[in-house]
């Protein structure tokens, strides 16, 4: 049994029909008893237990596919410079439109987000308006309205940062007034302020919570997501206090191994402090397409093949930066599961990097089209981030220097030093069956050294291979490997290396500006498939692995924005971050991408301007 499922019953009950919230509006004067066995919203806010299963349908709309599915990566990482479209090219054209900058009012992503973020909305007004009335436990009923408050915060949150102003509903509507104007973006934004400060003055801590209550907005949660909100704001007063409220409760810690926080095992952990809950049930329902859009096209299928890491955020990386490995996922790597599954390259792919944070396995209950996969919104090295850069803004550069070197000390993982390059161990069935490697050597390899890094300079090379069917590469079955060039990395100084962990401790013995003479195997293929195996021995000069950060000025601010790339990679965050902080038009065009300044806010839907007769944004 897995661990979340004991919040199954919560998280399931948040499949609640609209049916109970849409009943609110009168059938006509021949109607006057309500009909027996219906629920409409009258009748239904009768208990407690309604009053939870109201809620848990506010949140149930976090996994909706127009919330933080298809369109939602899109408008957060594909449109920026972290990650391509993927998939196949005619698939999704409207993604495509997102990656180019080519968007225009009709495209779908837009009416999509705004019609789930919306639903949202309708959700947290209904039961904010009828939980009040429902004789039930005080502190139960302040706990359920504050959850509501900071839903609402949230939902709206992402909206004003996407289109600016927009309609500002805080009850359900009647008919006569579903037209409602455009709010200023002042007005939205004084909304989630009051919405959380009021959260914020009632919701318990994430260690007052019940195991089977988890997942649920806390104070800390409440105070991260308003620091957010202040740093948008340019109010780094308030976003100062707000983090480090955060860091002060004492309620969070930096999981030790970064791998872990986006694994089953790292739900909900000692870092979380507010992720989208999901269960993929037997029976089906309470999961999340999420990782299915993401995930592996082709062998192994696990996804569609979308949101792919980019080749600029991939050399972004400090050399080493053991979290290189840990976000994308590429192809003839062994699926983290594990099972010893191989990713296999598929030549009708755009872009064959996947992004390994939204990985599920294949055996996931119910199929990665109804994942248990938990999508992590705000984790405590971004609250730690959010801190240092706030500090920095504020003239407190030793308070930012510690908290930025916190995440870093984190990211190096119990290392200290790199040779500049990311190993990584190769898979039985590559290094055994097809490059015939005898069982007992080294299956650690340079998956990739970066162009610009003293691992290159050196003579080391990534990691490069081709399907080898001579016809093609059909994604319909596993195809033949042709490897181009496998750097075997043999021994250290002598120190024989068999596993990834024998190479580890083999740079324990080293220290930044020592050298490491690598005795190294350089497999290669010929497109006959004779295997030719080349002993090297490659000397580096070692590095400190991402040292502590000693910079003042914007200096200091440019490392934290890096790290937010780093520690942040496609986690949803990107876009937003880079139009923030005055950054995308000089971003996006180092990526060949023709930002215009209006892009700061994206489009008004067209069906809300015709039908609503809603004002566009600016340059649309």
């Amino acid at each position: 049994m897995r661990t979340h499922m004991q919040r199954a019953g919560w998280r399931a009950a948040g499949v609640l029909s609209l049916a109970f919230a849409l009943g609110t509006a009168g059938c006509g004067d021949f109607l006057t008893t309500a009909p027996k066995g219906e629920l409409t919203t009258p009748n239904f806010f009768t208990s407690a237990d309604q009053a939870i299963q109201a809620t848990n349908a506010t949140y149930s709309i976090l996994r909706g596919w127009d919330v933080h599915v298809f369109a939602w990566i899109g408008m957060t990482d594909i449109v920026s410079d972290d990650a391509t479209k993927g998939s196949t090219p005619a698939d999704a054209s409207f993604l495509l439109d997102l990656d180019n900058l080519n968007f225009d009012p009709g495209n779908s992503a837009f009416s999509g987000t705004w019609n789930g973020y919306y639903q949202g909305i309708y959700r947290a007004n209904v039961a904010l308006q009828n939980i009040p009335g429902v004789d039930m436990d005080p502190a139960l009923k302040a706990r359920l309205i504050a959850e509501n408050q900071f839903l609402r915060a949230y939902y709206y949150f992402f909206l004003v940062r996407a289109f600016g102003g927009v309609p500002l509903i805080t009850q359900p509507l009647t008919p006569g007034e579903f037209t409602q104007p455009r709010a200023s973006a002042d007005s939205v934004y004084a909304l989630i302020e009051s919405d959380l400060k009021a959260a914020i003055a009632v919701l318990p801590e994430k260690s007052q919570y019940a195991a089977a209550d988890m997942g649920r907005a806390t104070k800390g949660a409440a105070e991260a997501l308003l620091a957010r909100v202040y740093l948008f704001r340019k109010d780094y007063q308030s976003a100062y206090q707000y983090a480090t409220a955060v860091i002060n409760s004492g309620e969070y810690s930096l999981e030790p191994d970064y791998d872990k926080i986006f694994t089953e095992a790292g739900e909900n952990g000692p870092g979380s402090v507010f992720e989208v809950g999901a269960v993929a049930l037997e029976s089906g329902g309470g999961g999340s397409q999420y990782a299915q859009v993401q995930g592996v096209r082709g062998t192994p299928n696990i996804g569609w093949g979308f949101n792919d890491p980019s080749p600029g955020l991939e050399a972004s990386f400090q050399p080493g930066d053991p979290r290189l490995e840990a976000t994308i996922l590429y192809p003839w790597e062994q699926l983290p599961d594990g099972s010893g599954q191989v990713v296999y390259f598929n030549p009708s792919m755009e872009n064959n990097r996947y992004n390994q944070k939204a990985f599920v396995s294949p055996d996931t209950p119910g199929g990665s089209g109804n994942s248990g996969k938990n999508i992590r919104i705000i984790r405590y090295s971004d609250v730690l981030l959010m801190a240092a850069e706030a500090a920095e803004q504020l003239n407190k550069p030793g308070e930012a220097q510690t908290w930025l070197n916190m995440v870093r000390e984190r990211a190096r993982g119990g290392q200290s030093v790199t040779l500049g390059f990311s190993p990584e161990e190769m898979a039985e069935s590559i290094a055994g069956d097809v490059l015939g490697l005898a069982p007992g050597t080294s299956r650690v390899f340079v998956r990739y050294a970066n162009p610009g890094s003293a691992a290159y300079a050196a003579g080391l090379r990534s990691f490069d291979a081709q399907c080898a069917d001579g016809g093609g590469c059909p994604n319909s079955t596993v195809p033949p490997v042709q490897v181009l060039n496998a750097d075997m990395i043999q021994s250290v100084n002598g120190t024989p290396v068999t596993t990834l962990q024998s190479y580890f401790d083999a740079l324990k013995s080293l220290s930044p500006g020592s050298t490491a003479a690598l005795g190294v195997l350089r497999v290669k293929q010929s497109d006959s498939g004779a295997t030719t195996a080349t002993p090297l021995v490659v000397t580096v000069e070692a590095q400190a692995l991402l040292p502590d950060v000693t910079a003042t000025g914007q200096d200091l601010l440019d490392a934290i924005w890096h790290e937010r790339r780093w520690e942040l990679a496609m986690e949803q965050h990107r876009w937003f971050d880079i139009v923030r902080q005055g950054r995308a038009q000089e971003l996006m065009a180092a990526v060949g991408k023709n930002f215009q300044p209006f892009m700061v806010l994206y489009p008004i839907p067209s069906g809300e301007v015709q039908i609503a007769g809603l004002q566009q944004n600016p340059g649309y």
